[in-house]
């Protein structure tokens, strides 16, 4: 990186697969691969199936509404202003536990995993049925694991 990043939320394109999107804010490449900074959004009762980032740590920042955060062993309930750290090769897992959408930033450190959510959003906007198999090939591709076999919503 040469030059400072500023960003505008508001006029990034969302990247959207199943039922959830997020806003790429800072790109690995804007920090020499060292992090990444997204934010997410979250509808009503939806979030990521429990899963294990195998090369990333991700620190989570609730900035609207309620999660449930599974961490490891623990469940914790986090409302704005609550901090959830999850160190790479750790179960983990959210979900919006209130009645509007919410939003959280999400750091992945090292940077890079963004890659993942733009393929898995073009992976699953393509015509047709997806093939779980693929879902899963793009995952464990990008060094993520899941407890169960993941099926995107809706389909």
């Amino acid at each position: 990186m040469t030059a400072p990043v500023i960003v505008t939320a508001s006029e990034l394109p969302p990247v959207r697969w199943d039922v959830q999107e997020c806003r790429v804010l800072l790109r690995a490449e804007h920090t020499y691969g060292e992090l990444s900074l997204v934010e997410f959004i979250t509808p009503p009762g939806t979030g990521p199936r429990p899963h294990v980032h195998h090369r990333e740590a991700e620190t989570f920042y609730v900035l609207d509404g309620a999660y449930e955060f599974l961490v490891g062993d623990r469940t914790v309930r986090a409302e704005p202003g609550t901090l959830v750290h999850g160190p790479s090769g750790i179960t983990h897992g959210f979900r919006n536990v209130g009645d509007t959408p919410a939003r959280l930033l999400c750091a992945f450190t090292p940077g890079g995993v963004e890659t993942m959510f733009e393929e898995m959003a073009a992976l699953l906007a393509s015509p047709g049925p997806v093939d779980p198999a693929d879902i899963a090939a793009l995952i464990s591709y990008h060094g993520v694991s899941s407890p169960r076999t993941l099926q995107p919503a809706g389909r």
